[in-house]
């Protein structure tokens, strides 16, 4: 497979591009590709390039000629899936940023709960973890050929969150699922309750595309209250079977059966 690269937005003029920093560095310094040779780009939101290099400067940056463009209809996808996952340590956030920008999660939105284990205060220290989960989203998304990035959201409390995605009446949450993953339904199957909700979702007349939010637990889980909480407001809460999983394989394990249900996988 051909390496794909990121082009930005501003990179772009007319059918030319100029590219800088790592993704030119990539090409000319690791890569040590040269004039005449191809590429394949894209934009991160949905669009496709094949291009060509036209010089490689002395500063690495790396100039060439855009020969052709295909937008992928990522807006009209039967679904979108945000994946509202209570904030993990490190390397399993890491690790489910990556796997889920694979298999097509749109976005990823840090939840914190009384049983979040990870505690970001310091605004410093919450910038420099976003910049880093960019980085993992971006590697991902070239390593796996999307053409578009799924955002990566600022940290915010359960609590706010499942309000905000259960807020509105029948009508104008049409377009919108609620769902809640919880280790608490001990032996309840995915096909016992998700199923019937992504079906039941799926028959809405006229919808462009469904908005699914999904919310797993940190590695403690949700608290009783909580899933009380999501209930009250209308939220689907179902299980994965006997086994408990960790907070990951879950998150992970409900995404794809979400997105094969809609026809993304």
């Amino acid at each position: 497979m051909m390496p794909h690269f990121f082009l930005p937005a501003d990179a772009i003029e007319g059918d030319t591009f100029h590219l800088e920093g790592p993704e030119a560095f990539h090409i000319s310094k690791v890569l040590r590709m040269r004039e005449g040779q191809p590429l394949a780009m894209f934009d991160g939101k949905g669009t496709r390039y094949e291009a060509v290099i036209k010089a490689v400067h002395p500063d690495g940056s790396v100039a060439g000629a855009i020969t052709s463009t295909v937008k992928d209809d990522v807006a009209h996808a039967p679904a979108r899936l945000n994946l509202y996952q209570g904030l993990l340590k490190a390397s399993h956030w890491d690790w489910l940023l990556q796997k889920g920008t694979e298999i097509g999660v749109a976005s990823f939105v840090p939840v914190l709960t009384p049983r979040t284990v990870v505690i970001l205060r310091e605004e410093e220290r919450a910038r420099s973890k976003k910049d880093r989960w960019g980085k993992i989203v971006l590697s991902a998304a070239k390593q796996c050929g999307r053409s578009d990035l799924p955002a990566v959201a600022e940290p915010v409390e359960f609590r706010d969150a499942i309000r905000a995605s259960c807020s509105g009446d029948a009508a104008s949450r049409s377009g919108r699922l609620s769902l809640v993953a919880w280790e608490g339904l001990a032996g309840a199957t995915a096909r016992l309750s998700l199923r019937d909700a992504l079906v039941e979702a799926d028959k809405t007349p006229g919808r462009q595309g469904l908005a699914v939010d999904l919310f797993v637990g940190p590695e403690g889980g949700f608290t009783d209250e909580e899933v009380e909480l999501a209930e009250s407001l209308g939220a689907v809460v179902f299980g994965l079977g006997r086994a408990t999983l960790r907070a990951e394989t879950a998150a992970l394990a409900a995404s794809s059966l979400i997105l094969y249900e809609f026809g993304c996988l």
